[in-house]
């Protein structure tokens, strides 16, 4: 898989399945339109963030230019910049960001592909988003969604297992929201191409 390449040492990881009536290409089309944003979490960042708007527009600031999704319907915004980390069509796309996730504004930070793998700056975590499709033994496609986190030192590693303990139940939450979508997507391109 592209993200043992990506983060293959990890503090905590998450995975989803899902199986989804439609061939690897039309599930791999529907990632790419899904909306994966999670009301979850959006809600309480777009919360969480109030605070630090209001200080911009006190201080005359503009406001932060909103970051561009790497997919289409990915989740975008809220202190997170992600990165195209590896691609294989049909198969496996992997998305990574780096940042200070516990914190209001997670502290994100621009990276490209070749500096996600060997950035080791302590104070920060690292995660690895894949999507991937394999054939299921029914003749479907079985989606896997997986989240990796890896943190920089001991101190952050501390700080993210606290954080990951609040909002654990959460991310679990929004990947499989997310996996329904897609399956949603999928299903009905099929639906609608028969």
């Amino acid at each position: 898989m592209l993200i043992e390449q990506c983060l293959p040492a990890f503090d905590v990881t998450e995975v989803c399945e899902k199986d989804v009536d439609a061939s690897a290409a039309e599930t791999y089309g529907a990632i790419r339109v899904a909306d994966l944003r999670c009301p979850v979490v959006n809600a309480p960042v777009a919360l969480r963030q109030i605070p630090l708007r209001i200080g911009r527009a006190r201080r005359r600031e503009s406001p932060a230019s909103p970051v561009r999704p790497v997919l289409p319907g990915t989740i975008a915004g809220g202190g997170f910049h992600w990165t195209r980390l590896a691609e294989e069509p049909d198969v496996e796309v992997v998305l990574g960001a780096v940042g200070r996730f516990w914190q209001h504004d997670h502290d994100g930070r621009p990276i490209t592909r070749e500096e996600f793998v060997p950035f080791q700056e302590p104070g920060y975590a690292k995660v690895a988003l894949s999507l991937s499709l394999r054939p299921s033994p029914s003749g479907r496609t079985i989606i896997r969604y997986e989240a990796r986190t890896a943190t920089t030192d001991a101190a952050a590693e501390r700080t993210f297992r606290r954080y990951w303990r609040l909002i654990h139940e959460d991310v679990h939450a929004c990947m499989e929201g997310a996996l329904e979508r897609i399956k949603a997507e999928a299903e009905r391109h099929v639906l609608t191409v028969s």
